[in-house]
């Protein structure tokens, strides 16, 4: 069963959406239906920009903490490539992608949003953070290089490093992301940023686009072919079972309360 919807309006504006709320959480299945979906539009002549967005409370809250630990080494490693493919094909996607963060971007969450050219947030209580630090999971390559890449310093710092969750006037003032919006508008507003984006040269902002991104790219390129990627070893480990049945048991009722309390 798909866990994304597909509409491309006759503009050539593609909406695409995380269809598996209320948190949208991430898997290999999705991560691969992912790259193959945008693979598809990127070679569509009729899509000349997209959107990206989510069903539910929350954008997504990353893996699932509640089955990603049970992993075996092959289910790790598909998940590994899942994660530098997806993420990988979203961030060279020849062209300009626009994200609408309804709601909480947690991890893998965040790092989807990250992998547009323009992020717009709702004003909506939500919680905004790469926790792979906390739950104890190093990064594949993918969502690494594209964090170090698209966040500044002090909010790498604080995000990446440290494990910091904040909110979304908080995620605005640190220019992760580009604008805050009533909900309402917020996905009127992202295609309305498509359209305009779209109206660039479409060979010129591929090409610009790549050479931008060109030692990202590399370095994610070499992961997807299976060079330079360390995690395709043991990557899920005691460590993480144990930080990551922590976190869950003290964020799960955190988030199912405020769901609840936007839905």
């Amino acid at each position: 069963m798909s866990t994304l919807k597909l509409a491309v309006a006759k503009d050539g504006i593609a909406v695409v959406t995380l269809a598996n709320p209320p948190m949208n959480a991430m898997d290999a299945a999705l991560l691969e239906e992912m790259a193959n979906l945008f693979e598809g539009l990127a070679v569509d002549r009729a899509v000349r920009a997209a959107v990206i967005t989510a069903d539910g409370p929350a954008f997504s809250a990353g893996l699932n903490l509640k089955t990603t630990p049970g992993l075996d080494r092959l289910g790790q490693r598909r998940l590994v490539d899942a994660l530098n493919n997806g993420f990988g094909t979203l961030y060279a996607w020849p062209k300009p992608l626009v994200a609408a963060v309804n709601g909480h971007a947690i991890a893998g969450g965040l790092i989807l949003a990250l992998c547009a050219d323009w992020r717009i947030v709702a004003d909506t209580p939500m919680h905004i953070s790469l926790a792979e630090v906390r739950v104890g999971v190093t990064y594949p390559v993918a969502p690494l290089q594209i964090a170090r890449a698209e966040l500044a310093p002090s909010a790498a710092r604080r995000l990446i490093l440290l494990g910091e969750t904040i909110d979304a006037a908080s995620a605005e003032a640190l220019a992760i992301v580009d604008e805050r919006v009533p909900p309402k508008i917020l996905l009127a507003r992202a295609v309305a940023q498509a359209q305009r984006h779209a109206g660039l040269p479409p060979q010129a902002f591929a090409t610009t686009k790549r050479e931008l991104r060109a030692a990202e790219l590399e370095r994610i390129g070499a992961a997807r072919a299976g060079q330079g990627e360390p995690r395709l070893a043991a990557w899920l480990g005691e460590e993480m079972r144990r930080a990551s049945a922590a976190v869950l048991r003290a964020s799960s009722a955190v988030l199912r309360g405020a769901a609840s309390g936007l839905s």
